[in-house]
């Protein structure tokens, strides 16, 4: 960062330059698509209100605050209204 700044190109390059970053980075991409996919979709179940916050903590610090986030809102949101299904 101190040498060429938020260079995300750069990153992203070097990142997927070897095989063991590539599937570093595949894993980290994997993990936080499906979190959003369960976060929207449980979400909308469960009747979760702001839902947008589990998408900026994954966008900017990653699944592990994302994650922990949901499972938190979504607890909040069974204890004010039980499911019936």
């Amino acid at each position: 960062m101190v040498q060429h700044g938020l260079d995300l190109p750069l990153l992203v390059r070097e990142l997927f330059a070897s095989r063991i970053g590539a599937f570093f980075g595949m894993d980290v991409v994997v993990s936080a698509v499906a979190l959003l996919a369960f976060a929207r979709i449980e979400g909308a179940r469960v009747g979760m209100r702001r839902q947008w916050i589990v998408i900026v903590a994954v966008l900017t610090v990653g699944v592990s605050l994302g994650l922990p986030l949901f499972l938190y809102l979504r607890e909040s949101a069974l204890k004010r209204e039980p499911i019936v299904t």
